[in-house]
């Protein structure tokens, strides 16, 4: 499905994406696994919020190839088109301060 909306502000997807990358660089930037990635594209190729155009989300203004791919990141809409995923729920934790 596409969206011919416009994506969100310039400010906002700025705030969106630094408030996304603090969590992401936070956690250690874990990624999905290839399955949780396909299983998450697939649910933004098929969201009525896709601007298809540039391939962003229109509500975040996200571009979902990458959005995707973090394990900390969250679909916005409501309700959530992903999978939770929980992080650090399988494997062992990273020590950030070596």
């Amino acid at each position: 499905m596409t969206n011919e909306n416009k994506t969100p502000s310039i400010f906002k997807m700025i705030a969106n994406f630094a408030r996304a990358s603090a969590q992401y660089v936070a956690a250690g930037m874990p990624s999905v696994t290839p399955e949780q990635y396909e299983k998450r594209i697939k649910a933004c190729h098929e969201c009525p919020n896709l601007v298809e155009k540039s391939n962003q989300c229109g509500l975040c203004g996200c571009y979902v190839e990458n959005k995707a791919s973090w394990r900390t990141s969250n679909c916005p809409d409501s309700p959530s088109r992903w999978d939770k995923i929980v992080v650090g729920e399988s494997g062992k934790p990273i020590d950030l301060k070596k």
